[in-house]
């Protein structure tokens, strides 16, 4: 029978689910400048963006770390969408940046959605399916 592989696990690699998360990440700088009519330059969307970008390469060295699959929703992606919002409020503070409440809330809702719904739709098909062959197989 024919596997086939999710689009979010393409190579049965991390590679493209880190590209996957770093987009996003970017793509919720991005928003963020926009929704405060704050410039879309390059220099503009890294000050915002590079604090959450940290906090995602961390999320991602402590999941390999303790060997889960990341592109699952759970454990994976909970951990790395949590240590994302953390580590970037966390660095922001550092910094002397502010970390409101209301922006945090946001920033976890809106990170949550970008890090969870592709793991949520496409990663864990092949999980799944490899699952229901192995089920099949033993019959």
């Amino acid at each position: 029978m024919r596997r086939t592989r999710s689009v979010y696990r393409a190579g049965g690699g991390y590679a493209l689910p880190l590209i996957v998360d770093l987009l996003l990440v970017v793509v919720f700088a991005v928003i963020g400048r926009m929704s405060h009519a704050e410039g879309l330059s390059l220099a503009g969307i890294v000050t915002t963006g590079w604090p959450f970008v940290l906090g995602l390469l961390l999320a991602w060295v402590l999941v390999t770390l303790f060997r889960w699959k990341p592109w699952r929703p759970f454990p994976g992606g909970v951990f790395v969408w949590v240590v994302t919002v953390s580590g970037g409020m966390l660095l922001r503070l550092m910094i002397g940046d502010t970390a409101e409440v209301a922006f945090i809330i946001v920033a976890s809702i809106v990170l949550g959605a970008f890090l969870l719904l592709p793991r949520l739709l496409l990663g864990t098909g092949r999980d799944a399916r490899s699952t229901s062959d192995a089920r099949t197989a033993v019959r």
